[in-house]
């Protein structure tokens, strides 16, 4: 009784203050009245009400939908973007909301004088809410099919703005779920960042009016902001695995870190998609097919990063090893060549080439044993599948730690969370091994396998101790085949 009476005061104080606030500044959300839709009453359960914070098995029991733009809409009135009650603790906002919408705007024109400003705080309990229901949400995959389909600005960023919010959710809630996580500035980090993203993303307004310069604007700021999310996130989860006093294995840190990633990798395609997709008078790069090539140059690629891998090589270790590149193709009208989307092949070759050109060098004696130890590049495909394999002469992996390579426990962020490397790297004034432009993080393998098979690709890694090591790389040629894969 007393916390009952506690709420309706606090009610009753918010609506006070709600009511004497008189200035709407822009990037609050802003009630407007929608008392035309005060016929669509009767279709909401009147004793139905939620707290921020509820748990998504609460908010289950009445569908809500998130349409771009609009919060906590119910899905039997969507389309005319009815309000439901905020939660017992806000039932003097309800009292409006009965009648009123949530919008997003400056406040300013005709609709100022029916316009009434919410507070930050409460705005944030609001979007905490819908995206913890969010995450709980089904994330949809989509194919390289779907994307040469729609090749239209206007509908990608539709699709975007109303995908992505679904897929930053679900890594916030992933952070969430590690016991302790509150404890590890990086991993608060990255759920800060997220946070943010989440609310620019929810509140940025997409229309015929406004058009798609201020969305654009907000896509650039989530790229530029999340360049250094892989190492923030490595290192996070290397601390917390050290400090964790939970029964966590190896294998529970790597598969949550794939998972984590691989919603990474599938949130920037959209976003990288939709900048390069828009017109230059939006703020894109006004490219007809994104970042998608629709005949993809599967050797011509290999070329690049080989040569990058191999400028790499010369800048930090002084020399490079000799390359061959050879190819194949078995009833293939266009051998090598399909669509893709070149950033993410070059990604991955380049990352093979680093590690195979960089452990020849450091295995060769002289110039003369570095030139008789050339790393064989194969491009082979046929009708359906790409075949690509990256064989050199440095000497293997030993059996007993070949399956570390597909570890984040290991390499230079793995020595911040008190895991020892097992070779090279530089060091810091503490000893710690540090990233470089030719070892990063340590985690290009795993990364890499992820960005093959995010397109329904494989990467495969055979070590011989003792003579060398193959890379195999399998990709589907098919747009229908390359659908993506995330976190079930």
């Amino acid at each position: 009784a007393i916390l009952a009476q506690a709420q309706v005061n606090l009610a009753t104080f918010i609506a006070a203050r709600i009511r004497a606030l008189t200035r709407t500044m822009r990037g609050r959300a802003v009630f407007r009245s929608a008392r035309n839709l005060s016929h669509q009453r009767h279709r909401h359960d009147a004793s139905a009400r939620y707290l921020p914070g509820t748990t998504a098995e609460c908010l289950e029991r009445r569908p809500w939908s998130c349409a771009p733009g609009v919060l906590f809409t119910s899905r039997r009135c969507s389309s005319h973007s009815k309000w439901l009650r905020p939660g017992d603790s806000m039932d003097a906002i309800h009292r409006m909301a009965t009648d009123q919408r949530l919008v997003t705007g400056d406040g300013k024109g005709a609709d100022a004088e029916r316009m009434v400003p919410v507070p930050d705080s409460l705005l944030e309990q609001l979007l905490q809410t819908e995206a913890a229901y969010v995450a709980s949400s089904q994330v949809r995959a989509v194919s390289m099919h779907e994307i040469l389909d729609t090749m239209q600005a206007h509908r990608v960023a539709k699709f975007i703005h109303m995908e992505l919010p679904k897929r930053i959710a679900v890594r916030m809630s992933m952070i969430e779920s590690l016991v302790g996580w509150q404890m590890v500035p990086e991993l608060v980090q990255s759920h800060e960042n997220l946070s943010w993203w989440y609310r620019d993303v929810r509140l940025v307004r997409r229309n015929r009016e406004v058009g798609l310069k201020e969305f654009i604007a907000v896509m650039k700021k989530v790229k530029r902001q999340g360049d250094g999310m892989v190492g923030l996130g490595v290192l996070g989860m290397h601390k917390w695995y050290s400090s964790s006093n939970t029964d966590h294995t190896h294998e529970f840190v790597n598969k949550w870190l794939d998972d984590y990633f691989m919603i990474r990798i599938g949130s920037n395609m959209l976003v990288d998609h939709c900048i390069v997709l828009a017109s230059v008078e939006d703020g894109g790069l006004g490219h007809p097919t994104g970042i998608v090539n629709t005949n993809c140059d599967i050797v011509r690629i290999c070329e690049q990063a080989a040569q990058y891998a191999k400028a790499l090589c010369e800048a930090q270790l002084g020399r490079s090893p000799v390359y061959s590149i050879e190819t194949s193709a078995w009833d293939s009208p266009a051998p090598h060549e399909f669509s893709y989307i070149p950033s993410y092949l070059r990604y991955i070759m380049v990352e093979l080439f680093k590690n195979s050109f960089k452990a020849t060098v450091e295995r060769s004696t002289d110039d003369a044993n570095l030139r008789a130890r050339p790393v064989r590049i194969l491009v082979s495909s046929d009708s359906m599948h790409c075949g690509i394999r990256v064989s050199d002469q440095a000497g293997g992996i030993p059996f007993d730690v070949g399956k570390r390579i597909w570890s984040y426990l290991y390499g230079a962020a793995g020595a911040a969370g008190s895991v020892k490397l097992g070779r090279g790297g530089e060091n810091n004034s503490d000893g710690v091994p540090i990233a470089t432009p030719l070892a990063g993080w340590g985690v290009g393998l795993p990364i890499s396998r992820l960005h093959a098979r995010y397109l329904g690709g494989t990467l495969i890694l055979c070590s011989y101790p003792g003579m060398g090591t193959d890379v195999s790389l399998f990709l589907p040629t098919i747009s229908r085949n390359q659908v993506e894969v995330l976190k079930k």
